[in-house]
C-alpha cells in the first residue's frame, strides 16, 4: 500500500524534478506492498546517483520511516540525514565501527516495521572488460542477513541502461577518474526518461526455504535481473570479476568511496 504520509514535495521527488528526470515504471507492485511490516527494496546499481534518488523516492511512497545504506561521503546533506545510514569504505577501525553501527541500525529500522533501501552490490555496475557486458559486482550477504533476521518482504527493482562507455573504460584503471565521471553521467541524463521495472513484492514465506545466505542473495539477483530480461552467469564469475576489479583499483592508488 502506498504511504499516505508521502508528500508530493519530498526531497527525493524535488531532486528528480530539478534534474527533469521522468520515471517510467509500473506502479502496481507498489500498491501490492503490505501497509505494515518490514520491507527491503533491492536493485541493481547502474548509475550511482539517479538510481539512488529513485529508490529513496519509491521507499518514501511505502513507509515514512525508511533508510538507505549509502556511501558515507554522501551522507552530509542535512535534508536527507534522517534517511541515510553511512557505509565507510576506508580501511580503518573507525570505518569498521561506522559500518557495524549502520548495519545494526538498519536491522532496527526493519524490526520497527520500516523500509530499507539496499544496492546489494555496494558499487556501481561496471563492464567486465572495457567493451564487455555491464553488470553488478557480487551481491553482498548483508541483504540476505537482514531478510532472515527480520523476515522482511522484498521488493526487487531493475534499472534499465547503464553509465556510458567512457565510464566503463576508465573504471578499468582509475578510481579517481571513475568517480569524477559520476556527475558527468548525471548531467548527461538531465531531461531524459529513466526506465525501471518493479517486481512483485516477495513475502518472507517464499524465501524462508533458503538456509544459505549465499543461495538467497544469488536467487534475488537472478529475480532482479530477470525483470530486465537479462540472464545471469554462474555466481562464481562475479567473484572473479570483483577480485580483478578491486585489484585494478588498488593499483591506481586511490581510495574506494562509492556505493
Amino acid at each position: 500500500m502506498i504511504n499516505s504520509h508521502a508528500g508530493n514535495n519530498s526531497f527525493w521527488e524535488a531532486a528528480l524534478n530539478a534534474l527533469q528526470v521522468k520515471l517510467v515504471y509500473n506502479r502496481a507492485p507498489l500498491a501490492a506492498v503490505s501497509a505494515t511490516g518490514p520491507v527491503i527494496l533491492i536493485a541493481n546499481h547502474p548509475y550511482g546517483v539517479l538510481d539512488g534518488l529513485t529508490m529513496c523516492y519509491l521507499a518514501s511512497r511505502l513507509r515514512p520511516n525508511f533508510r538507505i545504506l549509502l556511501n558515507a561521503s554522501l551522507c552530509r546533506e542535512e535534508r536527507i540525514a534522517e534517511h541515510t545510514l553511512p557505509i565507510d569504505f576506508a580501511v580503518s577501525v573507525a570505518a569498521t565501527r561506522t559500518n557495524i553501527d549502520s548495519k545494526r541500525k538498519a536491522i532496527e529500522v526493519l524490526r520497527g516495521g520500516g523500509a530499507l533501501v539496499i544496492f546489494p552490490a555496494g558499487a556501481i555496475s561496471t563492464a567486465i572488460s572495457p567493451f564487455g557486458q555491464v553488470t553488478d559486482m557480487e551481491w553482498k550477504l548483508f541483504t540476505a542477513k537482514a531478510i532472515q533476521a527480520t523476515q522482511a518482504t522484498v521488493l526487487p527493482v531493475f534499472f534499465h541502461g547503464h553509465n556510458g562507455r567512457l565510464f566503463q573504460l576508465v573504471s578499468q584503471f582509475s578510481q579517481t577518474l571513475r568517480l569524477s565521471l559520476i556527475i558527468y553521467e548525471v548531467i548527461k541524463r538531465i531531461a531524459r526518461p529513466l526506465h525501471l521495472r518493479i517486481g512483485e513484492p516477495i513475502p518472507y514465506a517464499k524465501l524462508a526455504a533458503f538456509n544459505s545466505r549465499q543461495d538467497l542473495i544469488d536467487h534475488l539477483r537472478q529475480v532482479t535481473y530477470a525483470l530486465g530480461g537479462i540472464p545471469q552467469p554462474d555466481p562464481a564469475r562475479y567473484k572473479r570479476y570483483e577480485n580483478n576489479f578491486v585489484r585494478k583499483l588498488k593499483a591506481s592508488a586511490a581510495p574506494a568511496v562509492e556505493h
